[in-house]
């Protein structure tokens, strides 16, 4: 009987860990925000309305230049939309519009322009989800002399983003890099892959964008 128990046991484990090994899907990590922390910028896209290029903060606690862009070539644009979510809302901000990325999005990058200026061990955030036809991958990497990209240290590196209405929150922990403290030049950068990417139509959907930090004494 004993020799069977274990005969089974065995045989579970296996089981067990071949399906573990056989997933490809990252999970999301909580991230305890630093009670030290303050909000840097926030953006709702709750006043955007229509194509844009660039798209400043909703809320700055500096004068830095903070800016989401859709760089690159092809058709593809970003734009606001109604469907906004309340996952990382602040303010009791309403969930209103939001931030949409068309495709076809694997000519472009979405660029998200950060100077942290005064600020360390940032946190950023944000609202994720797509449309049935969006890309279904996004990659991460950030620089800290404006036009580099690396990984090197990123507590996430990609992730799958859920049809709407399902939405995740996305936390990407800077903290522990210590290039990213008080630089003027940091960003971060999504690159959007998987066969949907290319469709011409299908978007990525963004809201409640933030950056905290703990400021510079």
């Amino acid at each position: 009987m004993m020799k069977k128990r274990l005969l089974y046991l065995a045989i579970a484990t296996i089981v067990l860990t071949s399906c573990t090994e056989d997933r490809a899907i990252e999970v999301n990590k909580p991230i305890v925000i630093d009670p030290a922390s303050e909000l840097i910028y926030y953006w709702n896209f709750n006043t955007l309305v229509g194509t844009a290029t660039a798209v400043a903060p909703d809320f700055t606690a500096t004068a830095g230049s903070a800016s989401i862009t859709y760089d690159g070539t092809g058709p593809g644009y970003m734009d606001g939309d109604i469907g906004g979510y309340s996952i990382n809302a602040r303010n009791n901000d309403l969930a209103e519009s939001l931030l949409k990325v068309r495709n076809p999005s694997n000519t472009r990058k979405l660029v998200f322009g950060l100077p942290t200026s005064g600020f360390k061990k940032v946190v950023l955030q944000f609202a994720l989800s797509r449309s049935n036809n969006g890309a279904t991958i996004q990659n991460y990497s950030y620089t800290t002399d404006g036009t580099n990209y690396i990984s090197t240290g990123l507590s996430k590196i990609s992730h799958n983003p859920m049809p709407d209405p399902l939405v995740d929150l996305i936390s990407i922990d800077f903290s522990a890099i210590d290039a990213v403290n008080n630089n003027p030049n940091f960003k971060f950068q999504i690159e959007f892959a998987g066969d949907a990417a290319a469709n011409p139509t299908g978007n990525n959907r963004f809201d409640n964008v933030t950056l905290e930090g703990i400021p510079l004494l």
